[in-house]
């Protein structure tokens, strides 16, 4: 038998561990089994490129750009520049696995746009009036476009507080907050437009475009 020597270091104690302390502190070491989800380690390559990989997992590898089986991955590589989830994948039906344009992972928030009335639809639904925006001309108290402006003319309550010089309740004001700063103007790209014989303007009763497209509308400047 060894004799006891007792520790001269300040900070080593002998009270026994009890598991309030261990779960307080987590290691910070990882398992055997950890380290080999994390490096993948057994995965072999697929026979061929363009096998079905619908069911798999996604490899944590190619995340950090680390995975050297490029398409013979038997996991899936999902690239985080995909925007709309496939619909076809959502079925079980796409047969482009990691080489489709879509995203193949269930995220809501880029659900495609579609139209139903089923409750438990598992796509985005979005109102069509959320995308309108607010005409800033109509909110500074004046639009010259009047009915025919593409923009939602909708119609407030001014805050009597705010008219006076100050609202306690800024922007959470049930009233509105007039704002007198001029809308910058975005330059918009030119669409090749054909003109539509069939279509009378509501505007200047000319043939060939509507009153939203019409060349006679005032301009805002």
């Amino acid at each position: 038998m060894y004799p006891y020597i007792p520790n001269e270091d300040p900070s080593f104690s002998q009270t026994p561990l009890t598991i309030e302390m261990l779960l307080a502190e987590p290691p910070t070491y990882l398992t055997d089994v950890e380290e080999m989800l994390i490096e993948q380690r057994g995965m072999r390559e697929l026979p061929f490129p363009g096998m079905d990989k619908s069911g798999r997992g996604v490899c944590l590898k190619n995340e950090v750009k680390a995975c050297t089986m490029g398409a013979l991955c038997p996991l899936r590589h999902i690239i985080k520049d995909k925007q709309v989830v496939c619909k076809h994948w959502l079925r079980g039906l796409c047969k482009k696995g990691d080489q489709c344009e879509f995203l193949h992972e269930y995220d809501l928030s880029r659900m495609p746009e579609f139209a139903c009335s089923n409750r438990e639809c598992p796509f985005r639904h979005i109102d069509p009036e959320s995308k309108i925006k607010d005409c800033p001309w109509y909110d500074r108290g004046f639009c010259r476009h009047g009915p025919y402006c593409k923009n939602r003319h909708r119609r407030r309550v001014i805050c009597p507080f705010y008219l006076l010089g100050f609202c306690l309740d800024g922007p959470l004001c049930k009233f509105s907050h007039a704002s007198f700063d001029l809308p910058l103007v975005e330059a918009q790209p030119k669409l090749n437009f054909r003109p539509n014989y069939g279509v009378t303007c509501h505007n200047c009763h000319e043939r060939g475009h509507k009153a939203t497209h019409c060349p006679h509308l005032p301009a805002q400047t």
